[in-house]
C-alpha cells in the first residue's frame, strides 16, 4: 500500500464533502475510478483530493457538474482549459447581472404591492385575498408557470 493511499473517509475529511458525494463524482465520471485493495475499499491519490477541491471551487464559482466535467477532460487530454473556462465564467456572469435586474424589478414591485397596505388600512379577505388579485405585478422573466402533469 502507497503512502499516498487515501480511504473515502479520509478524502471526505480533507475536502469537506461526504464519501456519497465522492461515489457520486466517481458514478458520472468526475472522477477517475479508484485502485481498489484486496480487501474491496476505494484507495484515493493525492491528485484525487486536488481534483475534488477543484470541483468544490469551480461549483463554488457557479459552473455546472457537466461544466466541471468539459473543463477536467479539456485538461486530462492535455489542452489548456483556461480559455474555455474564462467564456464560461463571462456568460454566468452575464447570466448574474440579468438575474440581479429581474430580482431588483420583482423587489420594487414587491415593495409597491406591500406599501398599498402598510399601515393605511386592513385588506378585507372575503374571497380571493385582495392584497393578490388587486396586485399589479409582472412576472420575472425566468418564472413560468408549472406545467402540471397528468397521472395516467
Amino acid at each position: 500500500m502507497l503512502m499516498s493511499s487515501l480511504l473515502i473517509g479520509e478524502v471526505a475529511e480533507r475536502t469537506g464533502l461526504t464519501p456519497p458525494t465522492i461515489r457520486y463524482y466517481e458514478s458520472i465520471g468526475l472522477l477517475a475510478r479508484p485502485v481498489r485493495s484486496a480487501t474491496g475499499y476505494r484507495r484515493y491519490s493525492e491528485s484525487a483530493v486536488e481534483e475534488v477541491q477543484f470541483i468544490r471551487k469551480a461549483q463554488a464559482l457557479g459552473f455546472s457538474l457537466d461544466e466541471i466535467g468539459e473543463i477536467l477532460k479539456l485538461s486530462r487530454a492535455g489542452k489548456t482549459p483556461c480559455t474555455h473556462v474564462l467564456d464560461l465564467a463571462k456568460r454566468h456572469l452575464a447570466a448574474v447581472d440579468q438575474r440581479i435586474q429581474q430580482l431588483t424589478v420583482f423587489k420594487n414591485q414587491l415593495a409597491g404591492e406591500i406599501g398599498k397596505w402598510d399601515g393605511r388600512r386592513q385588506p378585507t379577505c372575503e374571497g380571493l385575498c385582495e392584497i393578490i388579485a388587486g396586485a399589479a405585478v409582472i412576472v420575472p422573466m425566468d418564472v413560468q408557470p408549472r406545467q402540471l402533469k397528468r397521472r395516467q
